[in-house]
């Protein structure tokens, strides 16, 4: 089944709360694609459930893509995986992008095969391109293609061809990365430092709802706590736990925009000791309360 829609709607993804994320990609269904201003996603995580792709049409954005601000200008293409946290910060009056979303199954087979040593950590760190003309011109190609996958009736057929679609992309990124010297992408010089960085990312993004002390972190990555805070104020200017404060605010507004869970239930869901503190942490960090925050937006 495919859906071609300029008002996407939001979804109950797997383990989070009814209507928290705003999503492409309709329930139960494989693959999306279509035209949006992503307008009612402004303040919201995107729910990414397997693949996203976003090719901007017009307009420019600024947005978040794990953890790093980016501009969206005509002709970028942004592609996010499962593993990834997206947001638009602010956009202009003419912003609109295609997109192209695929569920789990369809992309499972080819995240798994290899791909080069570094694709996908070059992937996470700077997940928009900004293709040249050449590029421009294979990816209208892909494009073109999928609105002929979306047109066929064998479902079977079609999900095999949609597999094989995303493998394909994925080795057209990987050859134009290598191809470009990583795409005109600045890498960090020590790739062990940034690989500890990309993961200390993930893991935020996997647990920032449950566990906010560093400590379990730097745990995981089986480093000691200075050494992360060492590796985070040298390559990102910020501290852990500033980073790990920016998700958590993320996911409180993301409740409070697209929800109308009470603030309670938000301090439940989001593991904080009561209401009045995570009231006061919002504060702090936003110099509103979280019912301050819904009102002005409302």
């Amino acid at each position: 089944m495919v859906l071609f829609d300029t008002n996407p709607y939001f979804c109950h993804p797997k383990r989070e709360s009814p209507d928290m994320k705003y999503s492409l990609l309709q329930k139960d269904t494989p693959f999306a694609m279509g035209k949006t201003d992503l307008r009612r996603s402004h303040g919201s995580l995107i729910d990414i459930r397997g693949c996203l792709g976003l090719h901007v049409i017009s307009g420019y954005a600024v947005v978040t893509a794990n953890f790093k601000k980016q501009v969206l200008r005509p002709g970028d293409f942004v592609l996010l995986f499962y593993d990834s946290t997206f947001s638009i910060d602010r956009m202009s009056a003419l912003f609109s992008v295609r997109f192209v979303a695929f569920a789990y199954d369809l992309v499972e087979e080819a995240i798994y095969k290899p791909l080069s040593d570094d694709f996908w950590e070059i992937l996470y760190e700077n997940p928009v391109f900004h293709p040249t003309n050449e590029q421009q011109a294979l990816l209208g190609s892909w494009w073109l293609q999928m609105e002929w996958l979306s047109l066929m009736d064998d479902e079977a057929g079609q999900r095999e061809m949609l597999k094989n679609s995303v493998r394909n992309l994925l080795i057209a990124a990987d050859t134009e990365i290598i191809r470009s010297g990583g795409n005109g992408l600045q890498r960090n010089k020590s790739n062990h430092a940034w690989m500890l960085i990309t993961r200390f990312f993930r893991l935020v993004s996997q647990h920032c709802r449950e566990i906010r002390e560093v400590q379990f972190y730097a745990g995981r990555l089986s480093i000691t706590t200075p050494y992360l805070y060492k590796l985070c104020r040298k390559y990102l200017k910020l501290s852990p736990k500033e980073i790990l404060d920016k998700q958590v605010i993320t996911e409180i507004k993301t409740y409070l925009v697209n929800t109308d869970m009470p603030v309670k239930r938000i301090a439940h869901e989001l593991h904080f000791e009561d209401v009045s503190y995570m009231c006061r942490y919002f504060k702090r960090q936003t110099g509103f309360s979280p019912a301050e925050y819904r009102e002005k937006l409302k």
